[in-house]
């Protein structure tokens, strides 16, 4: 290096940053919490239908939601693991 000029490095793109990527995973496990709340939300109502209005489907229904509260924690513990 001549004249003790240290090289400036421009960062072209903004995802380059650890930064950027960091607050970028953040907020994707922020939104999948809150999904997973809104899923545990949808068993909740799920529930209070049933026992209001009792029909054969009702069973069917209730396990539904629980899965989709299983598939919604999973997605965190998979991005959890991947992130």
């Amino acid at each position: 290096m001549k004249g003790g000029k240290v090289p400036t490095v421009v960062p072209t793109n903004p995802f380059d940053s650890e930064v950027a990527l960091t607050i970028l995973k953040a907020a994707t496990l922020l939104i999948l919490v809150f999904y997973a709340i809104f899923a545990l939300m949808v068993v909740r109502q799920v529930d209070l239908m049933s026992r209001t209005l009792i029909t054969k489907v009702s069973p069917a229904l209730k396990a539904f939601a629980i899965v989709h509260v299983g598939f919604a924690i999973g997605f965190i513990i998979l991005a959890w693991g991947i992130l």
